[in-house]
């Protein structure tokens, strides 16, 4: 009786076990089942969708030159960072360096004063005393050649020992100086040439009792002369006579171009046209006259010395200035020294 009681209660927890499981899977399918229709309700369901906008094709350009200009400027802000991140660690290993060295000689400095003796000391203290001195000697020199230059400035005038003065009567070489320029005067040629051109001029005093006639240019000058009738008076055996005759009243030089001429200082110097024309000739038998103008009466001086030495004589004529280079026949002859 007790063993049949036994087994009828192991029978029954079975069947318990059974109802809870066949219960659990009865949940399980209605939870799939409501799953799944909701899932279909999901997809039956459309989903609304945003509205489209249209955009046109310069509105896409637009946009992409925007993006392009927004992605350079990004990366050179980045290149920009970039360098100023690298310049900061620079200066900052540069820094450091400056301060170790600044230290390590402080150091050095520091050992080398504790490694001083006492006479060490005192010659270091007479030298910084000879460095102070030094530089007070020189700003006193300083000031010493500020005070020279104050001074006001001497001039020194050059003495040169001419001879006495005499009239020329042989070969004359002239030159024009004006504004510190001078240039050679083909005075003999132009002469030559209007006593030529004279002679073929004198019927027209038939007409007038003067004639003005311009002949040249000759390197760079003309010459105008005036022929005329002049009466002189002359002595003979039965008494004084008026004598009518042909001569030439008057002669000027005019220059083509005023500014003509080599500047004096480059004239002076070995290989200039002046010292060509000069060398053509003969010192003991030239004499080199210059017609000098008011502002070149300094450079006349210049022209004097560098001719002095070389033997030749030299004769100054100086010309009023805007007035043309002249001559005459009762006109005065150049003097030389």
């Amino acid at each position: 009786m007790s063993k049949r009681r036994t087994g009828e209660q192991g029978i029954g927890g079975l069947d318990s076990f059974q109802d809870i499981v066949a219960n659990l899977v009865g949940i399980l399918i209605i939870l799939v089942i409501v799953v799944m229709m909701r899932a279909r309700d999901a997809l039956v369901e459309q989903p609304e969708l945003p509205e489209i906008t249209k955009v046109t094709q310069q509105q896409v350009k637009d946009a992409e030159s925007m993006a392009i200009r927004v992605e350079d400027s990004i990366l050179e802000l980045d290149d920009t960072l970039s360098k100023q991140e690298f310049e900061l660690k620079y200066r900052k290993l540069e820094r450091d360096r400056m301060l170790n060295s600044i230290t390590l000689a402080e150091a050095k400095l520091a050992s080398r004063q504790q490694a001083l003796t006492t006479e060490s000391q005192a010659s270091l203290a007479l030298n910084s005393q000879y460095e102070a001195m030094s530089k007070e000697l020189g700003e006193l020199i300083r000031s010493r050649q500020v005070l020279q230059q104050m001074k006001p400035e001497v001039h020194v005038i050059e003495h040169m020992p001419t001879p006495m003065a005499k009239t020329v009567f042989g070969k004359e070489m002239h030159f024009r100086l004006e504004n510190g320029s001078i240039s050679y005067v083909p005075f003999d040629e132009l002469v030559d040439r209007m006593q030529r051109d004279a002679q073929s001029k004198v019927h027209k005093l038939h007409q007038h009792p003067r004639i003005t006639e311009t002949i040249g240019p000759v390197s760079g000058y003309r010459l105008r002369y005036e022929l005329g009738y002049t009466n002189d008076v002359i002595k003979t055996r039965n008494g004084p006579r008026l004598e009518q005759k042909i001569e030439m009243i008057k002669l000027e030089l005019i220059p083509v171009d005023t500014s003509m001429g080599e500047p004096v200082a480059l004239a002076l110097k070995d290989g200039s046209q002046f010292l060509q024309f000069i060398k053509r000739t003969v010192p003991e038998t030239t004499t080199v006259t210059v017609w000098v103008y008011p502002d070149s009466f300094e450079e006349f001086r210049r022209v004097k010395s560098r001719l002095f030495p070389m033997g030749y004589a030299c004769a100054g004529r100086p010309l009023p200035e805007g007035l043309y280079i002249s001559a005459s026949p009762h006109g005065t002859k150049s003097v030389r020294q």
